[in-house]
């Protein structure tokens, strides 16, 4: 919820939450295909989150910290901001080029963590990055591949910083 508060675009929206056993991924947001998949105000949203977090020790999401588990929301509510405005056509087109293009994957992560952290969830995304890649027990397939496809926790608190430095300069900008 605390994610969810942060996203009031959403707020029109059917989004539906499960937990289930999933292979490759631990939260997976898309739309439902559905009649209302075919109307943009209508359309509704799923949220797939892990049983468990494909750690060697079966770690249970409800033990992650809860700043780790916000990050991770806002990242897949990231997504679903970026698929508000698609077209039925577009949202298959999407997600063809997901799964067909790793170059493409990489800028869909990119925009979905960029979404969140426009939303104030920097520090939330920034955990989640580092609680993911620097605990011990995740198999090092896991980490290679968030290496790969998201944006590391410097690359959040650089754009974090550099955008600080700009509504700084705004500020003075507009004392003179």
């Amino acid at each position: 919820m605390k994610a969810y508060k942060g996203f009031p675009e959403l707020h029109g929206h059917r989004l539906v939450v499960r937990q289930q056993e999933m292979r490759t991924t631990t939260m997976q947001a898309q739309p439902i295909v559905n009649p209302a998949f075919f109307n943009r105000k209508k359309r509704h949203y799923i949220i797939r989150l892990s049983n468990n977090m494909h750690l060697r020790d079966q770690v249970r999401v409800h033990e992650l910290p809860e700043e780790v588990l916000v990050g991770w929301f806002a990242h897949e509510l990231g997504h679903l901001i970026d698929y508000l405005p698609r077209t039925a056509a577009n949202l298959l087109k999407f997600g063809i080029g997901y799964l067909a293009f790793p170059n493409f994957r990489i800028g869909a992560e990119r925009k979905a963590d960029i979404y969140a952290i426009a939303r104030g969830f920097s520090a939330p995304i920034i955990a989640t990055k580092k609680y993911i890649l620097e605990k011990s027990s995740l198999p090092s397939h896991y980490k290679t591949r968030i290496e790969r496809y998201y944006m590391s926790a410097d690359e959040v608190a650089l754009m974090v910083q550099k955008k600080e430095k700009e509504r700084e300069k705004l500020r003075m900008d507009k004392l003179l």
